[in-house]
């Protein structure tokens, strides 16, 4: 029996290039480990960054502008008639490791704009790398058509890599412990004045963008390896004259029954693309908004294990969606309550901070992390059971799964960005006010 299976595995490995694998997989990481890589360090940077609490609202802000990316490059696509995918993701992933390399050295640099004090280095190359994170959804996947269909999942498995590795190394980073409040009162002084220090991490965020910097590069040689490798070319496919229209076809019209058998009502599909748009309005545009204000509160290990589990979650929840039989529409819309549920408890710790329930406990810590590991892992996993149910449709079922995506995630930045910087909703607090007050 052994026997058996070992052929079974022969024959599996001989059918395919490791080598390739290996390549296409580390491709797939260069798409949004740059962005995922910043995002994990949030619980470093805010505590010394000029904007505070309101950086991450910032960050989410630019990720929803780099959508300029993609709208750039199908008007490419659409008015040029000159082919060149394959060096615009040269540029791209040069651009990308090449900006967090620098990232890692002035990360800390700030400005006057409009006359407050902005960590402009970290953001405007923030933007630069989400630009890459946000063009690699239209530009990547497609490209590694060019290559046999087994391929592709090692493509989507570095894709879901690009999230997890960066939370990996984030935990084992750590970030110090929870504040100390450092008596800094002079002896001119009559007011006692207290600080908060914050502990070192076992290495710093320039060491951490460093190593983000490096898989980028890697990345950047896979994709050469990909297009000059002879074993790479010889694992090429070549498509047919005539193809078939592809789901992401914009010429395509709306399918709700079509003759190749997918069938769709139309309350159906409109139900699934109000849901993905909500989904993404939380997932991508208000939560990651006010992250900082919903964990902060509980401390710097709080927030710290929350992103880095969060974003471990999500691409697990994902691979399980891989694995497991799609679920019905009915339990999508009871996961989506559950998500609607823990999305407003998150919300109402935001709220009421600088003080939530059970500040200073074991049991408001467990929750809050709990709550946004459940919230990432519901997210990943509604969004990949959406796709899927509309992949097989031949006409514009993904397309407007990706406006849906879109509409969402940029409508709740901007509402969230505005209760954030302009009304003041949330509020953040200094560790050591309690020492002050008395």
């Amino acid at each position: 029996m052994s026997d058996k299976r070992t052929k079974m595995l022969s024959q599996r490995l001989s059918n395919r290039r490791l080598i390739v694998d290996l390549l296409a997989l580390m491709f797939g990481l260069g798409a949004w480990i740059g962005v995922n890589g910043i995002y994990v360090q949030l619980p470093l940077l805010v505590n010394n960054s000029p904007e505070g609490w309101s950086l991450p609202a910032h960050m989410v802000m630019l990720v929803q502008f780099a959508n300029l990316g993609p709208i750039l490059y199908t008007m490419y696509i659409k008015y040029s008639a000159w082919a060149c995918d394959k060096y615009i993701t040269y540029l791209l992933l040069a651009a990308a490791a090449f900006t967090t390399f620098l990232l890692a050295f002035v990360y800390k640099e700030t400005s006057i704009v409009f006359g407050n004090e902005h960590s402009t280095a970290l953001l405007s190359l923030m933007f630069v790398i989400a630009i890459v994170g946000c063009t690699s959804s239209v530009l990547f996947m497609p490209y590694m058509r060019n290559y046999r269909e087994i391929y592709i999942v090692s493509y989507l498995i570095g894709e879901g890599l690009s999230g997890f590795v960066p939370s990996v190394v984030a935990l084992i980073q750590g970030v110090g412990g929870n504040p100390e409040c450092l008596n800094t009162t002079t002896l001119n002084s009559s007011k006692v004045e207290f600080k908060p220090y914050y502990p070192e991490p076992r290495f710093s965020c320039q060491t951490f963008f460093i190593f983000i910097g490096t898989l980028l590069f890697l990345s950047y040689l896979s994709f050469l390896g990909l297009n000059n490798l002879s074993v790479s070319i010889g694992e090429r496919v070549k498509h047919p004259g005539s193809m078939e229209t592809l789901p992401t076809d914009t010429r395509a019209p709306p399918s709700y029954k079509t003759t190749s058998g997918w069938t769709m009502s139309k309350q159906m599909y409109s139900y699934l693309l109000i849901m993905m748009g909500i989904v993404c309005f939380l997932g991508n545009g208000t939560l990651p908004s006010i992250q900082s204000y919903s964990c902060l509160p509980y401390g710097n290990i709080a927030y710290h294990l929350t992103v880095t589990l969060s974003s471990m979650a999500g691409p697990l929840a994902m691979c399980l969606g891989f694995v497991i039989k799609m679920p019905k529409v009915s339990l999508l819309t009871v996961l989506t309550i559950a998500l609607l549920v823990l999305s407003s408890f998150i919300c109402v710790l935001a709220a009421m901070s600088p003080a939530p329930p059970l500040q200073n406990s074991w049991i408001g810590e467990m929750l809050v992390v709990l709550s946004w590991t459940l919230i990432s892992g519901l997210i990943g996993f509604i969004k990949l059971s959406i796709t899927t149910l509309f992949r097989p449709d031949p006409g514009r079922g993904l397309y407007y799964t990706g406006v849906a995506t879109q509409v969402g995630s940029l409508i709740g930045a901007i509402v969230t960005f505005i209760l954030v910087n302009h009304a003041k909703i949330f509020h953040s607090y200094s560790p050591c006010s309690v020492l002050i007050g008395h």
